[in-house]
């Protein structure tokens, strides 16, 4: 029993090495933000790059079975690839069949399958096309002086 509290701590502490053992490809220095959810059972076909955030709250399905349940279709799998360095905002749900090119910033709340082209931003639902990185960027960089910019994290938001 004792060993089994200390599995489930360890994974809630270490999630990209829980990913790993049950078959995804999870790339480094990953970031995992409160109440991620990723479905274990099929995590072989998920591929995550490095440096890339999952923040808050946001979920990545493997597999759909809605049409199973009114129809008897069956259960449909797709893969889920997720490019280096991309942000994934809180609240966002990625469906099978999903490719997120680098770069990329998906926003809070989105519902996004398909392809996401490299370094460009998305949100909605469905997550639609709205401007690339360098043009957030260019807005971002006019409203500087109202906002902290960190160039590196500064040492109270590193984690232990």
């Amino acid at each position: 029993m004792l060993k089994r509290i200390y599995l489930k701590i360890f994974f809630q502490l270490f999630p990209a090495y829980r990913l790993r053992k049950s078959g995804a490809k999870v790339g480094k220095n990953i970031f995992f933000g409160e109440d991620v959810y990723v479905e274990l059972e099929n995590a072989r076909l998920l591929s995550i790059g490095d440096g890339v955030v999952l923040s808050a709250f946001s979920k990545i399905i493997l597999h759909d079975s809605s049409l199973n349940n009114v129809d008897n279709f069956g259960v449909l799998f797709g893969k889920v690839i997720i490019g280096k360095k991309v942000y994934i905002g809180s609240g966002s749900i990625i469906l099978p069949g999903t490719k997120i090119g680098e770069n990329t910033i998906v926003g809070a709340g989105s519902v996004v399958k398909g392809e996401l082209k490299k370094n460009s931003v998305y949100a909605g639902n469905p997550a639609r096309y709205l401007e690339s990185v360098a043009q957030l960027k260019s807005k971002w960089g006019k409203r500087r002086n109202n906002l902290i910019v960190f160039k590196k994290m500064p040492k109270w938001y590193e984690k232990p």
